[in-house]
């Protein structure tokens, strides 16, 4: 005959058991992205491989261009002439407004001055600043070329937009990278991670959100991890009616890694809110 407490103890964990649903989850990065290259160019150098840990802002891959150097100098060339351009057409500006000055002066003196000989030098004033406006414009359009060029110059350094792991690396020194040639680099971010449940049509009206939730992977038996469910999809998956729920997991150790299978123990009851 079985011990009395051996069957207590039996018949408590039967209703526990029967509360909580073993299902699959895949685990995936917080963020990733695929690094291309913006302008055209020739790979330089590639600062980071495969497993690099990257720091955001690092630059990771470096092209040149030298045609975008010419372009740049034959920018600032155009920027040039029209500065000089404008400082004539400043200087008969000036000319024409001391033309009409002294004309208006002496038509003060009735007869002095022909009234043609005072409309044709007003109109000389409003030509020559004419002139100038449209010279100033054309300047300033020559300028944001040249600041233009300098902008898509800093495109020959692609850098980690956050910090994470270099998963894949596509490109190797002297390779012609464009924005037509795709990925150079892979980057996803581990620190944190996102693990995906595929949770059953009949559980889905009590998604426990806020709850931790415990999981196994294979790559560490005999050890629990814990995520909290953030979020879900709000959409059933028509073949496998089930849907999408995701549980935000912290990985500052390291442990874990995108792509791995796990298995999680789903409370059919809403269990206690995460603690914040």
């Amino acid at each position: 005959m079985k011990h009395p407490s051996l069957v207590l103890i039996a018949c408590l964990a039967l209703p526990l058991a029967a509360q909580t649903l073993r299902l699959p989850g895949e685990l995936k990065p917080w963020l990733r992205v695929s690094l291309t290259a913006r302008v055209a160019g020739i790979v330089d150098a590639v600062d980071a491989d495969r497993g690099s840990i990257v720091k955001q802002g690092q630059v990771l891959v470096r092209l040149s261009a030298p045609e975008m150097k010419a372009r740049i100098a034959e920018a600032e060339a155009g920027v040039l002439t029209f500065g000089a351009r404008k400082a004539e057409a400043e200087a008969r500006l000036s000319a024409s407004e001391s033309t009409l000055d002294r004309l208006s002066a002496a038509a003060r003196t009735q007869g002095a001055v022909a009234e043609n000989d005072l409309i044709q030098a007003n109109r000389a004033v409003l030509a020559a600043r004419a002139v100038v406006q449209s010279i100033e414009k054309s300047a300033s359009a020559a300028q944001a070329q040249v600041q233009a060029l300098k902008d898509l110059e800093t495109y020959l350094r692609i850098a980690a937009p956050f910090n994470g792991v270099v998963t894949e690396r596509k490109v190797h020194p002297g390779a012609l990278a464009s924005p037509q040639s795709g990925s150079l680099l892979e980057i996803e971010q581990v620190s944190r991670l996102r693990l995906e449940v595929a949770v059953p049509e009949a559980e889905t009206s009590r998604i426990p959100t806020g709850a931790r939730i415990q999981f196994t992977v294979p790559a560490h038996p005999g050890r629990t991890f814990t995520g909290v469910v953030a979020r879900h999809a709000r959409s059933l998956d028509s073949a496998s009616r089930t849907m999408p729920v995701e549980l935000d997991v912290d990985n500052g150790s390291g442990a874990l890694a995108p792509g791995m299978y796990a298995e999680v123990a789903w409370p059919r009851r809403p269990a206690p809110a995460a603690a914040k």
